[in-house]
C-alpha cells in the first residue's frame, strides 16, 4: 500500500477540504478537521452512527453490518460508515446531521455550556449468529466476538438469563455497555430508545434528582425535596456530631438519605412510565460530608484536624450494593472531592462553569449551607470553604422556607413594601433571597441598623399578618454573609488580587436564581464591582452531575482538575477571625 499517495477530501456539508494518505481512515480525518463525528462505538462499526454520503470517489465494498444498517435506515447504496472506510481516492462527501455528535446544554441560567454527548453507558442492537456445530462458540464468546473485545465483563446473573433471552428473541438483543468493557444488561429485541440515567445533587438542606435521556441528553423530569437528614442536624457539623454519639447513628443517616433518594427516583420514573431496569447509572454531586454519609463511610477524620476525607476519587460503584433501586447491574459515579469540606458538588460546579478553559481571574462562589470559594488565576486554582449555615436556604429563620411556590423571594419599597412570591402564590414564608431584599429595604428605612439591630421594642418586624423577621433572624443572616464576605476577602488578599481585577464572579447554588445584585452588594454579601461581572449560574452542582452523566471527557477532565486545586484553610489563618468580625456589619 502506497502511504505516500495524497488525496483531497472535499467535505461539502461543512465547506472544508482536507488531505489524506492512502489507507487513512475517513473517520480519523473528519475528526482531525474539527468535526464532531459521532463515533459512538469507538470506531468498531457497531453502532451505525457515522454514515457519510460518498458523492464522488471510490466506494469500498459494503460490509455485512453496513448493508444491515443501510437497510434499517433506508439509506442509498453510496453511504458508508466513516469508521470502516479506508481512503483510496479523492473524495467528495456530505456528512448528515445525524452523524454529528449532539450537544446538550447543561446550565439553564447565566451561561450556556454545551456538552458533547458521549456517555459511559451505551446501548447496541445486535443480531447475533447462532453457534454452529462445527464452531460451537459459547454465548459469551459470541458477544466478545461481536464487540471485538478479548475480555468482556458479563455479570453472572446476566449469563444465567442469556440462553432464554436469545431463544425468545431469535438472537436479536440489545446490549447495554459500560465504558466499552462491561455489559450491564441484555434485553430481547430493540430497546435502544430506553436508555436513562439520573443526576443527583445532594445538598445539606435540599436534594435534587434529575432524570436524563442518555441518547440525546434531554432532561425528562426533576424533583426537589428536603434532605431528610435534617432531623438529625441542620448543618454538617451537627450531623457529624450525631454520627459520633452512637455506633448506629451513621447507619441512620445513610438510610435516611438513601430512602429519600429512592422515593424521589421512583416518583419520577412512575410519573414518566419508565421501568427502573432502564436506568443504568446515577451520578451524584455532594459535599464531602454528604458523600461520606451516603456511602456509610466513617466521618471521624472530618471531625478533627486536619479535617481530611476518607476518599477523594472512587471508581464507579455498584448501584445494587449501595441500595439504589435502578437496574440491578447499574453503576453509581460520585463526583470527586477536592479537599477537606470542599466536595464533589464544587468539582461538578467547576465542570459546569468550564472555569478551567477561561483566561484571566475568576471567582466561583457556591452560596449554600457550606459556602465554598474557588479562585482561578491563569492556570492556578485555589479553593477554600466557610461555614455559612442554612440561612441562605431559608432554614433557621423564624418564617423561613425553601425557594418553592409561596416563598417571598423578592421585596422592594415603592411608597410601600411590595412583596413578590414564587409562582405568585399567597405568601407562606421567606426564602433566602427575599430575606436579603427585606434587610436591604429595612436598612435604607432605618428600621435595621448597619450593626444588625432592629429599632423597635419588640425586636421583630412584621411583614404580613403571619410572617415576620426576628432579631435572631437578622443575626443568622449576618453570620452567613460574614462567612462568605470574609472568605472572598481572604482568598483575594492571599493572591494579591483586588476585586476590580476579577473578570467575572460565578454565583452557584439555587439560592442565586433570585438574588438581587444591588441589594446583595448593599448588605456586603457580594463585592462592590461592576454588576455585569456577576453571573448567576444556578444549580451548578446538578448541572455538573448531568455533564458527568453524559460525557466521558468531562469525567477525565474532573479527575485531572481536582488534583491541581490548592486548598487554603481559613480556620488556620489568624486574619480570618478579624475579618469575620468586621464583616458582621451590613456594609461593603
Amino acid at each position: 500500500m502506497d502511504h505516500s499517495a495524497k488525496y483531497k477530501i472535499n467535505i461539502v456539508s461543512h465547506n472544508k477540504t482536507i488531505t489524506a494518505h492512502e489507507g487513512d481512515l475517513l473517520a480519523d480525518k473528519i475528526q482531525k478537521a474539527g468535526i464532531n463525528l459521532s463515533v459512538y462505538c469507538n470506531k468498531k462499526g457497531l453502532c451505525g452512527k457515522c454514515f457519510v454520503e460518498i458523492v464522488k470517489g471510490k466506494l469500498a465494498r459494503l460490509s455485512e453490518r453496513e448493508e444491515l444498517f443501510i437497510k434499517q435506515k433506508r439509506l442509498d447504496k453510496n453511504y458508508r460508515l466513516a469508521c470502516l472506510h479506508k481512503i483510496k481516492s479523492d473524495l467528495e462527501i456530505n456528512i448528515p446531521e445525524e452523524s454529528i455528535i449532539q450537544e446538550a446544554f447543561i446550565l439553564k441560567t447565566g451561561i450556556k455550556l454545551p456538552v458533547l454527548i458521549n456517555p459511559p453507558v451505551k446501548k447496541y442492537h445486535l443480531q447475533l449468529k447462532k453457534p454452529e456445530i462445527g464452531i460451537p462458540y459459547s454465548l459469551s464468546e459470541l458477544l466478545e466476538k461481536y464487540f471485538r473485545k478479548k475480555k468482556l465483563v458479563i455479570p453472572l446473573n446476566l449469563l444465567k438469563g442469556l440462553p432464554d433471552i436469545l431463544e425468545r428473541s431469535k438472537f436479536q438483543i440489545t446490549a447495554t455497555m459500560y465504558n466499552e468493557s462491561e455489559i450491564l444488561s441484555i434485553e430481547p429485541n430493540d430497546t435502544l430508545s430506553k436508555n436513562f440515567g439520573i443526576a443527583i445533587d445532594i445538598g445539606t438542606t435540599t436534594v435534587v434528582v434529575e432524570l436524563v435521556d442518555l441518547n440525546n441528553g434531554e432532561s425528562i423530569d426533576s424533583s426537589t425535596a428536603n434532605n431528610s437528614q435534617m432531623r438529625y442536624g441542620s448543618d454538617v457539623i451537627s450531623r457529624i456530631s450525631f454520627a459520633f454519639q452512637d455506633s448506629n447513628n451513621l447507619a441512620k443517616l445513610r438510610n435516611s438519605i438513601l430512602r429519600t433518594l429512592n422515593e424521589m427516583i421512583k416518583q419520577i420514573l412512575d410519573r414518566n412510565k419508565i421501568d427502573n431496569s432502564h436506568v443504568y447509572e446515577i451520578v451524584i454531586a455532594g459535599n464531602t460530608s454528604m458523600n461520606h454519609l451516603l456511602l456509610g463511610l466513617p466521618v471521624k477524620t472530618l471531625a478533627v484536624a486536619p479535617f481530611h476525607s476518607v476518599f477523594a476519587h472512587l471508581p464507579p460503584l455498584s448501584a445494587d450494593d449501595l441500595g439504589f433501586k435502578i437496574n440491578k447491574d447499574g453503576k453509581v459515579y460520585i463526583s470527586p472531592n477536592i479537599k477537606s469540606f470542599i466536595g464533589g458538588d464544587i468539582s461538578a460546579g467547576l465542570i459546569a462553569s468550564d472555569l478551567e478553559r477561561r483566561k484571566g481571574n475568576y471567582l466561583f462562589v457556591d452560596l449554600g449551607t457550606n459556602g465554598e470559594i474557588v479562585l482561578k488565576t491563569k492556570e492556578r486554582f485555589i479553593a477554600t470553604s466557610t461555614a455559612a449555615g442554612p440561612a441562605f436556604e431559608g432554614m433557621n429563620i423564624s418564617c423561613g422556607m425553601l425557594a418553592i411556590p409561596g416563598a417571598i423571594y423578592k421585596a422592594e419599597y415603592k411608597n410601600k413594601l411590595v412583596l413578590h412570591t414564587i409562582k405568585n402564590k399567597p405568601a407562606m414564608g421567606i426564602c433566602g433571597t427575599g430575606l436579603i431584599d427585606l434587610i436591604s429595604v429595612f436598612l435604607d428605612k432605618g428600621v435595621v441598623t448597619p450593626k444588625g439591630t432592629i429599632i423597635n421594642k419588640t425586636k421583630r418586624i412584621q411583614i404580613t399578618d403571619n410572617i415576620y423577621i426576628s432579631q435572631k433572624d437578622i443575626r443568622e443572616m449576618q453570620l452567613a454573609i460574614a462567612a462568605i464576605k470574609s472568605g472572598i476577602r481572604m482568598v483575594l488578599l492571599k493572591n494579591e488580587l483586588k476585586k476590580e481585577e476579577l473578570e467575572e464572579i460565578f454565583i452557584a447554588g439555587a439560592f442565586g436564581n433570585y438574588l438581587n445584585i444591588k441589594n446583595s452588594m448593599r448588605i456586603g454579601l457580594l463585592p462592590q464591582i461592576n454588576e455585569d461581572k456577576i453571573i448567576f449560574i444556578g444549580n451548578a452542582s446538578l448541572a455538573g452531575a448531568k455533564a458527568l452523566l453524559l460525557s466521558q471527557q468531562a469525567r477525565k477532565k474532573i479527575e485531572s482538575l481536582v488534583k491541581r486545586i490548592q486548598y487554603f484553610s481559613l480556620a488556620t489563618d489568624p486574619l480570618f477571625q478579624r475579618y469575620f468580625i468586621e464583616a458582621l456589619e451590613f456594609k461593603n
